[in-house]
Parts: structure tokens; C-alpha cells; sequence
């Protein structure tokens, strides 16, 4: 039995200190103010899930509401903290970001950490008014297992893959919204695939990576692996998808280029709008992934789809 099955919510709010449920907004980060720690999903005998979101302190410009990332953390699936990420100077820049925690493979398999991203999209629809945000514009931006993970919402939708999280009230729950648009960096995107496109990976350093696949996706599940399978479900049923930008390294020695390559490739045999950046010189998670010029070109990107409401 699933512990969501073995006894009801409880009310976490009620049973503590209100002051404590919605604390002040800190100054962290230049040009934003950040309420840390939001809960924005609880499932049964699992830590409540959280994430932080930064929003823009524009002077003159309180209760705009403001177009949002929904980041994903990397970590192989093992490790990571929602602080992490190129996205720290986006608030700055008028964009809110709401920066997730999952649950790692440690704690539950492949599709949990799936349906927690989704439902932190859901948070983030319900909450709009709340905090001044724009609904209407969002996208998914996840680096490595993050951007599987964010590919992978960004591919299904509001449709769950494994048992979708609830456990937070929604009395009058917001349509889940639309994604404009998916950013994923140097993203796992076929886990059977990863020994074929190691090209700069030794033989031992890909039979370590395979056993962190292996305790992620453990096969308890009937859902595929691959992007390319639920990408194409998608399609078939007639389901838009948003446009994606992907970034990798081409001397990656984590995650091969060709994982990238066939994203990209699988995409644009369905029909949807995709940009491959290849990074000259860049391993796995390197600078030039936080660095301006590619920080810019993504929010130019972003920019470009919200401006066109999202649409394909």
C-alpha cells in the first residue's frame, strides 16, 4: 500500500504557527525577495516538498505579475538542492523563479520525482495572485537529471506519468497551466542510451553512471524512460508541445552530447520547434552554463515564447 493510502492528510498549516507557515520575504539574492521553503505538496511518510521562489524588486513595479521559471535541479538524481542552478540572476531581470526540491532516488523511483515537478507547476498556477505571478507565462528550465525531469512535465503536460501528488488544499485549484517553453542542460534523455553516447567517459566512469540510472529507474514502473516514447504518445493523442531549448557540452564526460542529440532529433521528427546550442569545450555542469552569453540567449528564448502566449 502506498503510505498517500495509509491514513489521511494532516493539516500541516493547522497544526502550526501561522507566523511560521508564510514568513517575510529576505533579501538573499541582488533585485529580489525570496520566501524560502514554501510547502507546495506533502505525500504521506515522505518530507513535505518544498521549493524557493525569488521574485523580481523592481522599485515601481509591486504586484506586476511576473513571467516565471520553474527550476529543476541536477544531482544525478541522487543529490542537489533547489539553490542550486544557472537562474540566480533572473529576478534581476524581471523573471520569478521558483526553484523546486524532489524527491531523489534515495527516497523513491522513477516517476515520483516526475509527478513533484508537476505538481510544483500546479502550485505555481494556484498561487499566481498570491504572488504576482503570471500564469499564462511559464516555462521549465532543469540541468542534467533536472532536465530530464523538466523535459519530461514539459512533454506530458498536465497528464501524470506515475501517482500524481496531492496532499496541499486546493479549494479552488487553478487549470494547470500551459508551459511556453522547456530549457534543458545537458539533459539525460534516453538512460538505456548513456554507454552509446559516452564519448569522453571511460568504461568505469560509465559503469558508475549506469548505477545511478539503475537505482533511479528501477523498472517498478510501466512508464518508458526515454523522452522520445512519451514524446511521441503525446503527439499521437494530438497534445501540443512547447518549444525547447537544449544546451550541452561537447566534452562532456557525464552525459554524452549524442543524449542532446536525440532529444533534439526526436522533436523535430514531431513536429515541434527545437534549438541544439552546442557548448565548444564544456564538460558536464561547467561555467559557461551559468555564464552571460548563455543566460541571455536563454532568456531571449523565453522571452520569445512568452511573448507569443505560448503558442507552438
Amino acid at each position: 500500500m502506498h503510505p498517500d493510502d495509509l491514513m489521511p492528510h494532516l493539516d500541516l498549516d493547522a497544526l502550526v504557527d501561522p507566523h511560521l507557515v508564510a514568513p517575510p520575504p529576505v533579501e538573499v539574492l541582488p533585485g529580489a525577495r525570496s520566501h524560502l521553503h514554501l510547502r507546495y505538496a506533502v505525500v504521506q511518510g515522505w518530507r513535505p516538498l518544498q521549493l524557493d521562489l525569488h521574485l523580481p524588486a523592481v522599485p515601481g513595479e509591486e504586484g506586476r505579475p511576473w513571467p516565471v521559471v520553474v527550476h529543476v535541479h541536477g544531482g544525478s538524481f541522487l543529490a542537489g538542492v533547489p539553490a542550486m542552478g544557472p537562474w540566480v540572476t533572473l529576478p534581476a531581470r524581471g523573471v520569478a523563479v521558483a526553484s523546486v526540491s524532489y524527491r531523489l532516488a534515495g527516497e523513491a523511483p522513477f516517476p515520483a520525482a516526475v509527478e513533484d515537478v508537476r505538481a510544483a507547476v500546479a502550485w505555481v498556477a494556484d498561487n499566481a495572485d498570491r504572488f504576482g505571478l503570471d500564469p499564462g507565462r511559464v516555462a521549465l528550465w532543469g540541468s542534467s537529471a533536472g532536465g530530464y525531469l523538466a523535459a519530461l512535465v514539459g512533454i506530458t503536460g498536465a497528464d501524470p506519468v506515475g501517482r500524481p501528488v496531492g496532499g496541499l488544499s486546493r479549494p479552488d485549484p487553478s487549470p494547470w497551466p500551459r508551459v511556453a517553453a522547456v530549457v534543458a542542460q545537458h539533459p539525460v534523455t534516453d538512460p538505456a542510451a548513456l554507454r552509446a553516447d559516452a564519448e569522453h567517459t571511460t568504461p568505469d566512469e560509465v559503469d558508475a553512471l549506469e548505477a545511478v540510472m539503475a537505482r533511479f529507474f528501477d523498472q517498478t514502473s510501466p512508464a518508458p524512460t526515454a523522452l522520445e516514447a512519451h514524446l511521441a504518445r503525446r503527439r499521437e493523442a494530438g497534445h501540443d508541445v512547447p518549444p525547447f531549448l537544449v544546451a550541452h557540452g561537447d566534452a562532456d564526460r557525464r552525459v554524452g552530447l549524442g543524449q542532446s542529440r536525440r532529444l533534439i532529433d526526436a522533436l523535430h521528427a514531431h513536429g515541434v520547434p527545437a534549438e541544439l546550442v552546442v557548448v565548444p569545450g564544456a564538460d558536464h555542469g561547467a561555467p559557461e552554463f551559468s555564464a552571460e552569453p548563455l543566460v541571455a540567449r536563454v532568456l531571449d528564448f523565453l522571452t520569445s515564447r512568452w511573448d507569443r502566449g505560448g503558442a507552438p
